[in-house]
């Protein structure tokens, strides 16, 4: 009897050990799917809608106001095409807001170094409304001197500091690209911003035809303006007598510090020969000047004249060796005789 009675409480034992591993395991197989439902139920509250932000509108730059008229071709004709050697040409009375003379001038063409002008222009009217234009206040850096090796250059050397009007100098006579470089930084801190503000004030003079890449005017198939354009930049900076008078200075000394505080001096002459009275290109009409070359532009020259009172802007653009100055002569002939 005791043998049974052990047998029996073995295989109850037994047996309630298999029901509660079969109920453990089902229970085990049961928790995904437990899990799952929670999941499932959780992802069906919807979330909270997240507040828009609202972002404030970015305002552009403002420029000075600067009555830009409307230019007209004029009804008589100066010159045909075929009398002009230059690739594009515009001649301008700007007092009379009248284009007399027109070839290819809305032609995309590469400006070279007439580029500067809009590069000083910007330079000045910050440094005159700030009243900084003679202080010492432009330091020559590493990166005013990221130019191309064969750039032409004023010979500044870092740790230079100038003042904002002798930079102007060193820009618009010696057609510095070092030069236009310290007042790009000067006027936005680094050179892409500053050409993001030459596309700004392009848009505001109304130009059209015109893409800037750099401060200087070195070739890039993406840096293209139009004679007319141009015309329309030269414009804007002769409605600022220093501007003319600085671009219209054969030759400027300057004195100014290097990086040890040591003094310096430059002097810087005018490419431009119109406006040296001893060389046989010298015009007294002209008031200004800017002069450009690289392989891929030809020669190009931007002359503001002065004849009667009234201002006449000359823009000349793919000329090749030897043409502008012999168009300069062939255009005053025409229109001031």
């Amino acid at each position: 009897m005791l043998t049974r009675r052990r047998r029996h409480r073995r295989r109850t034992y037994i047996m309630r050990r298999m029901i509660a591993a079969v109920v453990l395991l089902g229970i085990i197989a049961l928790i995904p799917t437990l899990v799952g439902f929670k999941q499932d139920k959780e992802a069906m509250i919807p979330a909270e809608a997240s507040t828009p932000k609202v972002e404030p509108m970015k305002q552009g730059p403002v420029f000075p106001e600067i009555d830009m008229g409307s230019w007209r071709p004029s009804e008589a004709t100066l010159l045909s095409n075929e009398e002009i050697p230059v690739g594009a040409l515009t001649f301008v009375n700007v007092t009379n807001q009248e284009i007399l003379i027109d070839k290819n001038a809305n032609d995309r063409v590469f400006p070279a170094s007439t580029t500067k002008l809009m590069t000083a222009l910007l330079a000045y009217e910050k440094a005159s409304a700030a009243n900084e234009l003679d202080q010492p206040i432009i330091t020559i850096q590493q990166s005013t001197l990221d130019i191309p090796w064969d750039s032409h250059i004023a010979h500044l050397a870092i740790g230079d500091t100038l003042t904002v009007r002798q930079a102007l100098y060193a820009t618009l006579l010696e057609s510095g690209n070092d030069a236009a470089n310290s007042l790009a930084e000067y006027t936005s801190g680094s050179t892409n911003a500053f050409v993001q503000l030459m596309n700004d004030r392009a848009k505001v003079l109304g130009l059209t035809g015109t893409n800037f890449v750099n401060a200087h005017g070195y070739s890039d198939p993406n840096h293209y303006t139009t004679a007319n354009d141009m015309a329309k930049i030269a414009f804007a900076f002769s409605t600022y007598p220093e501007l003319i008078e600085i671009a219209g200075t054969y030759e400027f000394k300057a004195e100014f510090k290097d990086k040890d505080g040591n003094g310096k001096r430059r002097w810087w002459y005018h490419l431009g020969s119109s406006v040296n009275e001893r060389s046989v290109n010298y015009s007294k009409f002209v008031t200004a000047t800017k002069t450009g070359y690289t392989d891929e532009s030809g020669y190009t020259m931007v002359f503001i004249m002065k004849h009667n009172s009234e201002t006449y802007i000359l823009v000349t653009m793919q000329a090749k060796s030897g043409q502008t100055f012999p168009t300069m002569r062939l255009v005053e002939e025409k229109a001031f005789k």
